[in-house]
């Protein structure tokens, strides 16, 4: 097993929902980046450029002209946004590369140590040959789990891919733990700064929240109870709260996209939820049943936290609540939201259903700030 084909295993592809995304690539189709590592290597060299001066026009016309300070006022917000973006994703290729440098050369040592052949022979060795074949049981429970994926085909027409998919999780589980053996035997730690990112404000409204109201760090997160990623990003969210209690507020922000046609009635509902003291009740039961928001589903889940039903369909049917969610929606298109989930970490702008490292990486630094 090479080391490049054991970290890829053990990552997680972690997204958004957002109005411009478009299909994936198919699996094994070839890419851009895979194509040109064929061919001849080359330099690209980007021609030198600086901004106009702010009081520079842009554009005129018989009477008026635009100044290149009023454009820039104009998309301030989108701006950040992708100078954002481009950090984090820059720190991103960086961090990854540099850690698989780093346990290359840890595996390099440990298997110059146990006198192995190379790092193939010690990966084989400490992980492929440790890796029992799932069990019929595993099977038929992974099985259970991956069926609608798999287009609900019966098992025995699926029961390869159900086993090799097995195989690869197994793998990249014992392959994790074994790295991160070696990386406390041999000290391994990396210490590449993480980048100063700009700032966007963003207020929190009367919006629902979490935490203290003092904390020192505010994290204001618009999201949407139809989208699969919000539901994957609570539980980093949940561990955050856990992890920084009394040093981290949340304030959830309604952000509905406009193909998910059940986004506004469920925000409503959680809103009316609310409006008896049972937001938060009706916020998690709604991500953690993201399949069932139809009018049907949202009256159970009223009726399991016992509200009083003739006033929480009394606030549905109110036009305000709808006017309350767009305005949250006109908000993080202000600050330059496109998709779900986003999140501002005291103004700092995170993208995406990201693991709870990244939060802690800024949260810390927040803090560290005094």
């Amino acid at each position: 097993m090479r080391i490049r084909t054991l970290l890829t295993l053990s990552l997680t592809l972690l997204l958004a929902c957002d109005e411009q995304t478009q299909p994936s690539t198919t699996e094994g189709a070839s890419s851009s980046s895979s194509a040109s590592s064929s061919s001849a290597p080359f330099t690209a060299q980007a021609a030198p450029s600086s901004d106009p001066t702010a009081d520079a026009v842009v554009a005129s016309w018989d009477g008026g002209q635009i100044t290149f300070g009023e454009l820039s006022g104009q998309i301030k917000n989108q701006l950040v946004q992708m100078e954002s973006e481009y950090l984090n994703n820059r720190y991103a290729a960086q961090s990854g590369a540099l850690e698989q440098m780093m346990i290359e050369k840890i595996l390099e040592k440990e298997a110059a140590a146990q006198g192995v052949d190379g790092i193939e022979a010690l990966l084989k060795r400490e992980v492929e040959s440790k890796i029992a074949p799932p069990t019929e049981q595993e099977i038929q429970e992974f099985y259970t789990v991956v069926k609608r994926q798999l287009r609900n085909a019966p098992l025995d027409a699926v029961r390869g891919q159900v086993e090799g998919e097995l195989m690869r999780r197994k793998q990249a589980e014992l392959a994790q733990t074994y790295i991160g053996q070696l990386k406390d035997k041999y000290k391994g730690a990396t210490t590449l700064p993480f980048p100063d990112l700009p700032r966007i404000e963003v207020s929190v409204d009367d919006d629902p929240m979490l935490g203290d109201v003092n904390a020192p760090v505010t994290i204001v997160q618009f999201a949407e109870y139809q989208c699969p990623y919000c539901g994957k990003a609570n539980d980093a969210v949940e561990k955050v709260l856990e992890n920084y209690e009394g040093k981290v507020r949340m304030v959830y922000r309604d952000f509905p996209l406009s193909f998910h046609a059940r986004a506004i009635p469920a925000a409503v509902a959680a809103n009316c939820a609310g409006e008896q003291d049972k937001y938060w009740e009706m916020h998690r039961l709604l991500m953690a049943n993201q399949g069932a928001l139809e009018d049907a589903n949202l009256s159970a889940h009223a009726q399991t936290l016992g509200l009083d039903l003739e006033k929480w369909n009394t606030c549905r049917m109110n036009p305000a609540q709808q006017e309350e969610v767009m305005a949250d929606m006109k908000a993080g298109s202000e600050a330059g939201v496109s998709g779900t989930p986003a999140f501002f970490i005291n103004g700092i702008m995170l993208s995406g259903a990201l693991p709870y490292e990244r939060f802690e990486e800024i949260i810390e630094r927040e803090l560290n700030r005094g």
